[in-house]
């Protein structure tokens, strides 16, 4: 692990840190992009091998408290750079490996932002369809044959964003969907069941957006995902009475 080093400005290795194409008005690291391009399954696939724990939730809650604060777009998502991701690696691995609270980290970042203390960061290549599968590994990823991921897709459970690619969170859909194709169902269910989850997606969203245009995204999350939570339990229950009867 490379550790944090104070600027001496006496020092050639300060003038050479300092001879760097850097934009001293940016958060570090100043030297890789902080065009925001990235979503966040993008940002959840660039760190999955290093931080394979790393959850959405676990982003918003760094958000919040101020050490990965990612762009907001026109409708209030989150968008990240190639930047956010460095920093987001540096926040993760001070918790990690070093126990540090919240607190000390941001103080770190802090300084690094500043220029009091320095660290090298080699450029990383950072793609804007970093999270996209072609079928073969989205059918590798879920543990099917590439002919479920045709026959889901055909359904309506999933969509390709071009020629045979699919988001990296089309992963979790297609285990689901192939789980339940095995117990005898016909694709035509499915696909509804599909339609009827999009509805409700769309429902929940409609009702967390007075709390996004406001500026208020913690509460607007909680809203989404509480009714996202009530719909699927309303769901269920509806579908077991049914059985039970």
């Amino acid at each position: 692990m490379t550790a944090l080093r104070a600027i001496d400005p006496r020092s050639e290795s300060s003038r050479e840190s300092r001879a760097e194409p850097t934009d001293p008005g940016l958060a570090w690291p100043q030297q890789l992009s902080h065009e925001p391009v990235l979503r966040v399954s993008d940002v959840l696939a660039h760190v999955a091998r290093e931080f394979p724990a790393l959850t959405p939730s676990k982003l918003r809650f760094l958000d919040a408290n101020g050490l990965v604060t990612p762009h907001r777009s026109g409708g209030g998502y989150r968008l990240y750079s190639a930047a956010d991701i460095e920093r987001l690696r540096f926040v993760l691995r001070r918790q990690r490996d070093e126990y540090l609270p919240l607190q000390a980290i941001a103080s770190q970042l802090a300084d690094l932002d500043a220029g009091r203390v320095h660290q090298s960061v080699g450029p990383r290549a950072v793609a804007e369809n970093a999270s996209q599968l072609t079928a073969g590994q989205l059918a590798q990823a879920a543990g099917v044959t590439t002919e479920v991921v045709d026959e889901l897709e055909r359904a309506g459970l999933i969509r390709s964003t071009g020629p045979a690619r699919y988001e990296h969170d089309c992963v979790p859909l297609v285990s689901a969907g192939a789980a339940y194709l095995e117990t005898g169902a016909d694709p035509r269910s499915l696909g509804a069941l599909a339609r009827a989850a999009g509805r409700e997606a769309d429902l929940a969203r409609d009702a967390a957006r007075p709390r996004r245009e406001r500026g208020d995204d913690r509460s607007a999350d909680a809203v989404l995902r509480e009714r996202a939570d009530a719909a699927v339990a309303l769901f269920s229950a509806c579908v077991h009475a049914q059985i039970d009867r």
